[in-house]
């Protein structure tokens, strides 16, 4: 059946690949069946001689995957031929990954991303014997078939998996798989079957001996009674009669002919597979040991292999197994040997001896004590080859193994083999989140490490453990480890002029260096201070979070140790943090400086486990240098950076980061919907619920603007989630948000609650960050405004604090991205203070640079402002022509329902009669109802 819908998809222009999971593969080979159908493709296409596809397809997948595809290369070998690229000619790159699974899924994704663009229509993946899939590769499948349903283009994955009911129970992780892409609204068909029933087996009879039903009843019976109609047990003991000569054909009768005697007094088995056993063990023993030799390389194995062996082992392997193909118990096809079918060669391994497999009989099937450490050692480079495959759940099984077979002494007579042994199981039981096992692994080596170097990998996976959930005793568990093991200690507590001081003092060390200089310094040789760097790096984020007053001197330190000891792979992350705090304290082009310093880092030397964090820390200070629609272009790769690395973390910040800044960006509505959508799917598909905090309040605002109904998170809510994760600053975001849209949406009662509430949370910070401009500027315009309401000059002073660090980024930055705020501000404040003709000149300067700017919602807010103020001068007619151009470019913007809400304030303040017709405005329609249905909703996204 699946044969023949490969047959239809590929004469349809669809690509139909096809695996098959190996039983003996399982627990060996992660990804073997799903790595074999893309092998198989590419070996079909770099023979493909007639058209530019393989060309086209190699050239696209170097663009999008470029050195990473040594990785897949490793598991598709046939890629290479076909990207002409051998895994030797890209060198390794070590320690450069956060989640070695996570990278090869988002790898694979790519892959198929590629091929379906090359195709006119869907890949189809098909994969036999589910029942024996592992973890890895399930995790995959679900991987592909999430990420195709979010695919622009509409070309979809099309999935088709064949398994044993009878192995495949409830608990299996096939259907955690498909509960998981089901959550996500990806269709599934269940289709069961069953075993002929007797009239069935009657026809099949019937037809494949070419008599009517009558006269095959007999030997039906016997048939059905037998297999219990299994179509495999039907076939195979049809030709297992007639080569036994109990099912003949008569060339008197010109008929097929049966003793039915006979064949019911022959004792045949009931069960399938002791059939084939059956069948096995009346073969001769030449061909018994042929078959067990070739059940051992799982379900084929190509003749070169069996050759060699036979070879090597003088053992007569190649004519027992041809005699096998005669027997029909295996196909042999371009020279490969494969079981003709998995039940066959589950017979033929169940023969077996147990005890062959060593790590099933544990340490007491070994009666050689030197043999002990082989094994260790065969289970060592077992986990590593799993490691290499993503499969950490494999790999950790084999180094549990490993130190099973390590006897009592094991630390003292073979330390190097143990403390490599342990090392290796303590990351894998942290990526498995086993952390019972990560516990007791750990204890081992605290126990027993020779030195306190010895220690600190372990140290170092401790603490990376904690910040999962106790992320304050993480850091008390940095500093501790810093401290007595590293020599490196950090003040708890520093007076903000000292620590002022030390930034001068290190800036003034750096200015003294040439950026020429700091790309090619000297790398880091110092395995403690490599390290303490590495300590350090990994403190950064969680210190942000509970402690962001330590945060200087951490990234301090990081710099102090890169400038006496050299470069490292973390060094990036201390400049770019380096940047944002030189940035925030007013020197932008200084903090610039540095930001673009460890991009470049990052660029002469692509270590991708920190790219995707340096490219959100550079982000921020570009913000202010460059427009700031170009700088969320630059954000984008951050995604696909972080995930070639496996850090989902940083995958979705970088996701959502590239997302939520286009509100300010001037983007229309809803481009800037469908994007948080996307964003927001991402997060969900990887369970990341602080970025989808951010990005459900984004969409919360859009539909107060656009006019659709939403039920925005209470006090309650966001302090719990706050509590849960650990982040006030969130608060920050959240209270500003409600501040942006009581101003824009003229809530005036709320304007004043919403500021006080957000300068409550606005705490000072030692970085610069990109949503401070929008924060500052909206700060100042509501500040601003309650001045004039109130005349209570605390808030004129905030309004001035606000307009200040806008004039100083206007200064030292980006003109284009500052320039109509820092007027808008100057009018507001002229406004306030009763300078009206200033007040008027800022207004004009105000929408003319937003315009020049393509700051089209700041354009809609500089005119709406201006209105207002020529409103109350008196001017009704300029007032009435700015309220229909802020009209307009609300409308323009897609907020309607903030278009709406002006469109009656202006019919109620300059008296209209009718009550359908808006203004004319340019580039807006008269009747508001034709608008309206292009809002689009934001269910899609479903947030918890």
């Amino acid at each position: 059946m699946a044969n023949r819908l490969g047959n239809f998809i590929t004469a349809t222009g669809g690509l139909f690949l096809s695996g098959k999971f190996d039983q003996m593969m399982q627990n060996v080979e992660p990804f073997s069946a799903v790595a074999s159908a893309f092998n198989n493709y590419c070996d079909i296409l770099t023979k493909d001689d007639e058209t530019n596809r393989a060309l086209l397809v190699a050239s696209k997948l170097r663009k999008a995957l470029g050195s990473d595809l040594y990785y897949l290369i490793q598991l598709i070998p046939n890629l290479s031929q076909l990207v002409h690229e051998h895994p030797t000619d890209t060198p390794r790159k070590q320690n450069d990954c956060v989640d070695a699974q996570q990278r090869l899924q988002y790898l694979f994704c790519q892959f198929v991303e590629v091929i379906s663009s090359c195709l006119e229509g869907n890949v189809t993946l098909f994969l036999d014997d589910l029942q024996w899939a592992d973890l890895a590769s399930l995790s995959l499948i679900g991987q592909l078939l999430k990420t195709s349903l979010f695919r622009q283009d509409s070309k979809h994955i099309f999935f088709l998996g064949t398994c044993r009911d009878d192995e495949i129970n409830g608990d299996h992780s096939f259907w955690k798989m498909i509960d998981g892409v089901r959550a996500f609204g990806f269709k599934t068909t269940l289709v069961k079957l069953d075993c002929m029933d007797k009239d069935t087996v009657f026809q099949v009879v019937s037809k494949v001996l070419h008599l009517s039903p009558r006269l095959v009843g007999s030997l039906s019976d016997i048939v059905f009674h037998k297999t219990k109609g299994n179509p495999l047990f039907v076939s195979k003991m049809l030709l297992s009669l007639n080569r036994e000569g109990l099912l003949s054909l008569s060339l008197v009768r010109h008929r097929w002919e049966w003793d039915v005697e006979k064949i019911q007094s022959r004792k045949l088995p009931d069960d399938v597979a002791l059939f084939f056993v059956h069948r096995i063990n009346n073969l001769s023993v030449d061909v018994k040991i042929a078959l067990a030799a070739l059940s051992c390389f799982g379900t084929s194995a190509d003749g070169e292999v069996i050759q060699a062996i036979e070879s090597d082992l003088n053992l007569n392997l190649i004519e027992p197994l041809n005699i096998a193909v005669t027997e029909g118990l295996l196909n042999k096809v371009d020279g490969r040997y494969c079981f003709c079918h998995d039940r066959i060669h589950e017979a033929t391994y169940s023969m077996i001896e147990a005890a062959a497999q060593l790590n099933l009989g544990g340490p007491s099937a070994v009666q050689d004590a030197e043999h002990y450490s082989q094994i260790a050692n065969c289970n060592l480079i077992a986990g590593k080859r799993a490691m290499d495959m993503s499969d950490f759940s494999l790999a950790f099984s084999f180094f549990d193994h490993a130190i099973t077979f390590l006897r009592k002494k094991h630390w003292q007579e073979l330390y190097d083999l143990s403390l490599e042994l342990f090392n290796l199981a303590a990351k894998c039981a942290l990526a498995i989140k086993d952390l019972t096992s990560l516990t007791l692994i750990c204890d081992g080596v605290l126990m027993n490490a020779r030195s306190s170097e010895d220690a600190l990998h372990i140290s170092f996976i401790i603490m990376s453990a904690l910040t999962y959930s106790m992320i304050s005793e993480s850091v008390d568990y940095g500093f501790q480890v810093l401290s007595e093991q590293l020599g490196v200690v950090i003040p708890h507590s520093y007076s903000q002029e000292d620590t002022l001081k030390l930034i001068t003092q290190t800036q003034s060390i750096l200015d003294a260096i040439d950026e020429a200089t700091l790309l090619h310094y000297q790398e880091v040789t110092d395995v403690k201070k490599l390290m303490a760097m590495k300590f350090l790096a990994k403190l950064e984020s969680s210190l942000v979070q509970i402690k962001p007053d330590l945060v200087p001197f951490v990234t301090l330190k990081i710099v102090e140790l890169t400038i006496e000891h050299g470069l490292s792979s973390v060094s990036a992350i201390g400049f770019a943090y380096f940047g944002g705090m030189i940035a925030e304290l007013g020197d932008i082009r200084g903090g610039y400086r540095y930001t673009r310093l460890a991009k470049a880092l990052v660029d002469k030397n692509p270590t991708t486990e920190i790219a995707g964090e340096v490219i959100i820390q550079t982000a921020e200070i570009l913000a202010y240098m460059e427009p700031l629609q170009a700088v969320n272009e630059y954000r984008i790769p951050g995604q696909a950076t972080a995930m070639a690395s496996g850090d989902v973390h940083t995958a979705c910040m970088n996701k959502m980061l590239s997302t939520v800044p286009l509100l300010w960006s001037g983007a229309v509505l809803s481009e800037v919907r469908y994007a948080l959508i996307d964003a927001g799917r991402f997060s969900e598909e990887h369970d990341h619920r602080t970025s989808l905090y951010y990005i459900k309040i984004f969409c919360q605002t859009i539909s107060r603007l656009v006019g659709e109904e939403c039920q925005a998170m209470s006090d309650d809510q966001l302090t719990r989630h706050v509590i849960e994760n650990k982040n006030p600053r969130q608060l920050v975001i959240v209270y500003f948000h409600e501040l942006f849209l009581s101003l824009v949406l003229n809530t005036q009662d709320d304007i004043k609650l919403s500021a006080e509430k957000f300068l409550e949370f606005k705490t000072p910070s030692w970085h610069l960050l990109a949503s401070n401009a929008a924060h500052d500027f909206i700060g100042g315009l509501a500040s601003f405004r309650i001045y004039r309401e109130t005349r209570d000059p605390l808030w004129a002073q905030r309004g001035e604090q606000f307009k200040q660090r806008i004039n100083t980024w206007e200064d030292q930055g980006s003109l284009w991205n500052f320039e109509n705020k820092s007027f808008l501000l100057d009018a507001e404040k002229s406004y306030s203070n009763g300078n009206m003709e200033l007040a008027r000149v800022s207004y004009e300067n105000a929408i003319s640079s937003a315009r020049q700017h393509k700051f089209i919602h700041e354009e809609a807010l500089a005119y709406e402002l201006a209105a207002k103020f020529y409103l109350n001068m008196g001017n009704k007619s300029t007032a009435f022509e700015y309220f229909t151009n802020a009209y307009g470019k609300y409308l323009e913007w897609g907020a309607f329902a903030k278009g709406k809400a002006l469109f009656t304030y202006i019919q109620e303040t300059f008296r209209f009669e009718s009550t359908s017709s808006a203004p004319n405005a340019a580039g807006a329609s008269n009747d508001f109802q034709i608008l309206t249905p292009l809002r689009g909703d934001l269910r899609h996204c479903s947030f918890n």
